[in-house]
């Protein structure tokens, strides 16, 4: 069966389907192939950093890069690739990436208590922002690429963003 089967969630949007595809600290780029309904190694970040969350994507969802929309997991420990993970949404981070719009929902796992304490993005610790921010705003120095953070925005701001790429990918 094809990841892309299990759908955004059913209760989306304020808990949706994360399929990770790059652990926490590593520098590698995964992507899902939904062509070959497996996940390929993109490329090796040339870089000496390591992503500082979660990342992955949610299905059913189409962004204005022509991806699935992304998304970025506040975790303690690493995940395998391919683990799906019911997340909960708390809001977005806006990114331009080399020109076209990038956007990623933050979000923590659903029922995981440790992370309770984090209901809006506002919850996020600046530490974490700014890490994330650095992160991106650095993995494709040496690449060449341009990328510009917008900043964060919170739950209402993240749920439009979610709309518009069910919309897009409804669409499609």
């Amino acid at each position: 069966m094809s990841l892309l089967n299990i759908g955004y969630g059913e209760d989306a949007p304020k808990i949706v389907n994360s399929v990770i595809e790059n652990s926490k600290g590593s520098r590698l780029k995964i992507e899902y192939d939904e062509e070959i309904n497996n996940f390929v190694l993109d490329r090796v970040h040339q870089t000496h950093l390591g992503s500082p969350c979660e990342y992955g994507f949610i299905p059913s969802t189409l962004d204005e890069d022509g991806d699935a929309l992304d998304v970025l997991l506040i975790s303690d420990d690493p995940m395998p690739m391919g683990l799906v993970v019911p997340t909960r949404v708390v809001g977005v981070m806006y990114m331009i990436d080399s020109g076209e719009v990038d956007n990623k929902l933050v979000g923590v796992p659903a029922g995981d208590k440790a992370y309770d304490h984090i209901n809006t993005i506002d919850d996020v610790s600046e530490q974490w922002k700014k890490s994330v921010r650095h992160y991106f705003e650095h993995y494709k120095d040496l690449k060449g690429d341009s990328v510009e953070i917008k900043g964060f925005a919170g739950f209402d701001e993240a749920i439009k963003v979610f709309d518009e790429c069910v919309e897009r990918y409804n669409n499609k």
